[in-house]
């Protein structure tokens, strides 16, 4: 972990001590069964939370949180908070004890002290502008507790989002912006639900369970979510098995493709999250295959003119089979210009340059590496080797850079295999040296 991750987690962890020395003292007697009502019910939400993508979870113990700070005040969130998340996250972060106790008690210190600062900002706006207690009469006095919801959400995903783009390198504004483009009806459902809670709760206090059910209906949409996500991901991986026993090359060259294009888009710098999109479109970018008749895909000579058409259809059906898979949207573009070549000789749209994806350029150069590299009988008949060695197919795809393939991933591909094979392969001017 990077000192600026070291020092974002502790000094998150040093500002949360300004709520906890302002409000647990606040702590009345007749508060303490509401704070054990809500902490219990908060620390399950966050033992079952729910992973929605893009290393996010949700849980909805906002609904528990906010709702204590609506009905009791500033002391019952920060009480709920401390006797909920605290204990959900030792739990939950366990596992992290192999790695010693400093990775432990980092995670757990700050996922907890991000909690309390989202409710010390509700807390703050709740009192600005001049919030109390259900019941409501009108709809101005609903401003505090709604405004209140939005600045704990806010907060929460802003902490998680700064330390998810130091430590994974992550795009800080597509973290901020997924929750609220992704799931809107969801969270805005946790904010209307917190204040009924609150308002319900006011009025009879046993009635609230009622409105609990509601909370546990969006944790079920949730959770449905991230099951649909789950079998989209399986359904692929089962084309792709069935695609393994179509073609026994193309399963090993798949992977290997893709573990490929992951260390170049490494070696370029890329955010986590284009890297992963990469990755997954890497893996499947042969998928169309799956219609190509085994008489092609097996054949051992060179393809005449018409089975060369037919073959280069398969990046159409591939993108055709991912395009309307949420989860998949992204790598579908790659999978479909991962042939395209950077002087525009490509195929399926001859697309030229910088048109071509930069997922799909770093594709194309790992899928014609692991080719070159690959034993393939048929070469023989051409007068070629079976396979080249590292070197000589690191040689010949730059004898094509800026015609075939992009210099920049080119220069990539050399440092790595630089790397792999601890020689250096000097890239100068265009040519090995």
């Amino acid at each position: 972990m990077s000192w600026q991750a070291k020092f974002y987690i502790w000094f998150i962890v040093f500002i949360s001590v300004v709520p906890l020395g302002l409000y647990l003292p606040e702590l009345h007697l007749s508060q303490i069964l509401l704070i054990f009502i809500a902490a219990s019910l908060a620390f399950l939400a966050d033992i079952f939370e729910v992973e929605v993508g893009l290393k996010h979870r949700i849980s909805t113990s906002e609904v528990i949180y906010c709702a204590a700070l609506f009905v009791a005040g500033p002391s019952a969130i920060v009480w709920s908070t401390l006797l909920g998340t605290l204990p959900a996250e030792v739990i939950l972060r366990w596992r992290y004890l192999k790695d010693g106790y400093a990775a432990f008690i980092s995670r757990v210190a700050f996922n907890t002290s991000q909690i309390l600062l989202s409710g010390w900002a509700a807390i703050s706006i709740f009192q600005l502008l001049g919030g109390h207690p259900p019941p409501y009469t009108s709809p101005a006095e609903l401003i505090p507790p709604a405004l209140a919801y939005v600045g704990y959400t806010a907060t929460n995903t802003m902490l998680v989002s700064g330390i998810l783009s130091l430590t994974q390198r992550i795009q800080f504004t597509k973290l901020v912006t997924f929750k609220m483009c992704t799931l809107p009806f969801q969270v805005l459902a946790i904010g209307v639900i917190s204040i009924l809670a609150a308002v319900v709760y006011a009025q009879a206090p046993w009635q609230a369970l009622l409105v609990l059910i509601l909370a546990v209906g969006v944790h079920l949409t949730l959770r449905g979510y991230s099951k649909l996500r789950r079998e989209t991901q399986r359904t692929l991986e089962t084309i792709v098995h069935m695609l393994h026993e179509h073609d026994p090359y193309t399963a090993e060259h798949s992977e290997k493709v893709a573990d490929l294009a992951e260390k170049i888009a490494r070696a370029m710098e890329l955010p986590e999250d284009q890297i992963e999109i990469i990755r997954t479109a890497a893996r499947v970018h042969d998928i169309g295959k799956v219609a190509i008749p085994d008489s092609i895909l097996n054949k051992r000579g060179p393809l005449d003119d018409s089975e060369r058409q037919l073959i280069e259809q398969h990046t159409i059906v591939g993108f055709d089979l991912l395009k309307n898979l949420e989860m998949y949207s992204e790598a579908a573009q790659l999978v479909k210009y991962e042939h395209e070549r950077w002087d525009g000789t490509g195929y399926p749209d001859g697309l030229k340059g910088e048109q071509i994806p930069l997922g799909a350029r770093i594709i194309h150069v790992a899928d014609v590496y692991h080719a070159l590299t690959s034993d393939r009988p048929y070469r023989e008949s051409q007068g070629l080797p079976r396979r080249y060695e590292p070197v000589e197919a690191v040689r010949i795809i730059q004898s094509q850079s800026g015609r075939q393939f992009d210099p920049k991933v080119v220069e990539a591909l050399v440092r790595v295999i630089s790397d792999e094979l601890k020689e250096p392969l000097w890239f100068s001017s265009g040519r090995f040296s």
